[in-house]
């Protein structure tokens, strides 16, 4: 049996859910994380007190990393006519945020940070 190595969060657009899957197949996760799924990712975990979700898959499952995955044209930030880049520079102050926060309450974690491109490019931004 599979031990959970991560857990994920990303933004509920079904659009990212396929993509984000095969990146994370790439990394050697598949099957191996807990899935997080709120509107704008970071901003709405933050916003609606989900940290406590982290917390859960930690106690429970004995995770070792979180990876904070947000993307280009999210609906819940509504920052389609920007560029992507300034789309991206907007959205990774939530999710370095968030990485922080969590950093505080569980610092053994490593936290990856990532943004999606619509075609299906990932980027990884700086670890915390």
């Amino acid at each position: 049996m599979a031990k959970c190595q991560a857990c994920v969060l990303t933004c509920m657009d079904f659009r990212i859910q396929g993509p984000v899957a095969a990146w994370l197949r790439e990394k050697g996760l598949a099957g191996k994380y807990d899935y997080l799924s709120l509107p704008g990712a970071s901003r709405n975990f933050l916003n609606e007190g989900k940290l406590t979700l982290v917390e859960d898959s930690y106690r429970l499952h004995h995770i070792k990393e979180v990876y904070l995955i947000h993307h280009e044209d999210c609906g819940a930030y509504n920052l389609g006519d920007l560029p992507v880049e300034e789309q991206l520079a907007r959205q990774r102050q939530d999710m370095e945020l968030a990485a922080r926060i969590l950093k505080e309450r569980l610092p053994e974690l490593k936290v990856y940070l990532a943004f999606l491109y619509l075609d299906g490019h990932v980027v990884e931004l700086t670890s915390i």
